[in-house]
């Protein structure tokens, strides 16, 4: 039976990708043809058709019809979902326990039931600009700031602080708060206000990798690009201090066990 969703997200260019190599071509419109059999009763027709028809008139005739329909990006992920459960159910979790996290595979897709956050360092600087609007409308109204300097500089601070463009590290939790997910999301596909996406929702992911126990990863590592620069050794030994990760008020650690994901739907 087919699953009736509301999307919250949907990467488009992932879902194009994935059709165009299903079927040999991507298409975003499609003819369908129509037939149906209408009777007269006391003089008056049955059925009434809506489309150009042929046919032979009696008292029976045939009403056959061709339009031109549009393929939704909801369509486009019902041919994917259907194609990615043709020899069984793509596997769906609630919760993953270590035999589960050891059975699954890099390039597996699946579906998991769990709650979403954003990055400490995108909720930082959304706090931050909630904040300078708040403060220039009150400033407007009542002439007086309600931000000393020494605040203003550093909520100035948060809001330059940008992470890679437009992707946005987001974290599936589920209910025991074990095993987390790692998605990184590109912002142009959300389907809702990004302060609608907090709530229990349904991912269809690729397994990208596992972060092992023992092993962790920083979102939003700011530094990361300086870390890239070649350096010697000495330079790359300074590199191991604390000056060079994120502040201890954005730094957002995951740690092992855990699973770093391709978001390719979220939906209700």
């Amino acid at each position: 039976m087919n699953q009736l969703r509301s999307f919250l997200y949907l990467n488009l260019k992932i879902l194009d990708d994935y059709i165009a190599q299903i079927y040999g071509h991507v298409y975003d419109s499609e003819t369908l043809s129509e037939k149906s059999v209408s009777q007269k009763a006391g003089g008056v027709n049955v059925d009434v058709p809506v489309f150009s028809v042929h046919g032979k008139a009696g008292k029976d005739y045939t009403i056959e019809g061709v339009k031109e329909v549009s393929v939704t990006p909801a369509a486009k992920f019902d041919k994917l979902f259907a194609y990615l459960s043709k020899d069984e159910d793509v596997k769906y979790y609630e919760f993953v326990d270590d035999a589960i996290y050891h059975s699954i595979v890099r390039g597996e897709c699946i579906e998991i039931l769990a709650c979403p956050r954003f990055s400490k360092l995108k909720s930082a600087r959304d706090t931050a600009k909630a904040l300078t609007e708040f403060a220039s409308i009150y400033t407007g109204i009542t002439g007086e700031k309600t931000i000393n300097e020494k605040n203003e500089k550093m909520i100035e601070s948060f809001s330059s602080l940008r992470p890679t463009e437009n992707i946005i590290p987001c974290v599936f939790e589920f209910a025991d708060s074990k095993f987390p997910i790692v998605a990184y999301m590109d912002e142009q596909y959300f389907q809702v206000g990004l302060n609608l996406f907090n709530s229990d929702c349904t991912l269809l992911c690729k397994i990208q990798r596992k972060i092992q126990k023992g092993e962790k990863i920083e979102l939003d590592a700011i530094f990361d690009a300086v870390k890239n620069v070649q350096m010697n050794r000495e330079q790359r030994r300074n590199l191991s201090n604390k000056k060079f990760s994120n502040p201890d008020l954005i730094r957002d650690i995951i740690r092992g066990p855990a699973l770093v994901v391709i978001p390719i739907a979220a939906y209700q």
